[in-house]
């Protein structure tokens, strides 16, 4: 039987097609089709502009530099890739972590509250796994700069905000995993042009002007490639988005009917997720690395959900009180596949080789 990957971006030869344009066109760097794609993703989100650069570490990084939070504290959830604690570090600023809710595995503002600091000048909000987070409630708390770190989340909305439209900046990765791939690249939105015309100043060697450089900074430009694969990848978004969430509906299904010791992510009231990652809380007594690899040997990938921050060696001296749902998260939390190519089958076929691993574990 065909081995059933994790993840797999959604691609066909219209993406092929117009890579092939930009090629034979000879302009291949942050042309007209870089512009347009920034003009489809600010629409798409709900904002007034958008800033394309190579990834979403550096959106984030740029968005942090926007804001001035070099030399302050900024408040990162807990439990994360390690990009958002890693982009504040960079740019100089130090870290203090928040503890996630059990139930939505996102950061809640009494979190943010109870971790902030005098110190504390601005924090980042992560929709985690695409499932949107209280992204107003907490900026409306803290009083700070808000970056909406919304990398999972695009085509995610709640309450009729998309996730990519809140926060004073809010960034956008396009990494394969994501559900929108410019096989990397990412994107800063925001409704001020100030801080728009800064982030372009600063994916750009600082320059405010041809030859003009205002302030030093590197090179994070996307490529006329990239954008011409997004701008087909958002025309395909919909259905995307259409094909992913009937498959998650399917696990759900699938998963109460055989009344598995599991727990999927929760989402908040009329929030509505895109699926980027379909995970699971497995039982206490359960060995997650051993269902894991009992998957695998059915020919099925699955993963390990995130990491808790306060344990890599990369944050050492983040500041932090205790984090024991980041940190049950990542021993109990399982990834499993979910992406357009896959059938309803397909999740069936997970659902049966799960129960058996979790009888055997």
């Amino acid at each position: 039987m065909e081995r059933l990957r994790l993840a797999q971006p959604e691609l066909d030869e219209r993406e092929s097609a117009a890579i092939a344009r930009v090629l034979a066109g000879g302009m291949l760097v942050q042309g007209a089709l870089v512009e347009r794609f920034e003009a489809a993703l600010a629409a798409r989100c709900g904002r007034r502009f958008a800033v394309a650069v190579t990834n979403g570490t550096a959106a984030l990084e740029v968005a942090l530099e926007c804001l001035d939070l070099r030399g302050a504290e900024v408040l990162v959830p807990g439990l994360s890739w390690p990009s958002p604690a890693h982009a504040a570090r960079r740019i100089g600023a130090e870290v203090a972590l928040v503890d996630v809710d059990a139930a939505t595995w996102n950061a809640r503002p009494a979190g943010y509250l109870a971790a902030r600091s005098e110190r504390s000048r601005g924090a980042i909000v992560i929709d985690q796994f695409g499932a949107p987070a209280e992204v107003a409630e907490v900026a409306g708390a803290l009083g700070l700069s808000v970056v909406e770190d919304a990398a999972c989340a695009i085509g995610s909305h709640r309450g009729g905000a998309p996730c990519g439209s809140l926060g004073t900046i809010s960034t956008l990765s396009f990494h394969p995993r994501k559900v929108v791939t410019t096989g990397e690249g990412g994107a800063l939105l925001t409704d001020e042009p100030a801080l728009a015309e800064r982030a372009r100043w600063l994916r750009n060697h600082g320059q405010r002007a041809a030859g003009v450089f205002a302030l030093p900074a590197g090179n994070l430009r996307l490529t006329e490639m990239q954008a011409a694969m997004g701008l087909v990848q958002l025309e395909k978004l919909d259905g995307i988005l259409a094909a992913r969430r009937a498959l998650g509906a399917a696990y759900d299904e699938a998963l109460a009917a055989r009344g598995l010791d599991v727990t999927p992510q929760a989402q908040l009231p009329g929030a509505q997720t895109n699926r980027q990652t379909y995970g699971v809380r497995l039982g206490a007594a359960v060995d997650r690395d051993a269902v894991i690899a009992a998957m695998g040997e059915a020919g099925i990938e699955c993963g390990r959900l995130s990491y808790a921050l306060g344990t890599l060696p990369s944050l050492v001296g983040a500041r932090r009180g205790p984090q024991p749902v980041s940190e049950e998260l990542v021993r109990s939390g399982l990834a499993l596949p979910l992406h357009t190519r896959m059938r309803e089958v397909d999740v069936a076929r997970v659902v049966a080789a799960l129960a058996r691993a979790l009888d055997a574990s």
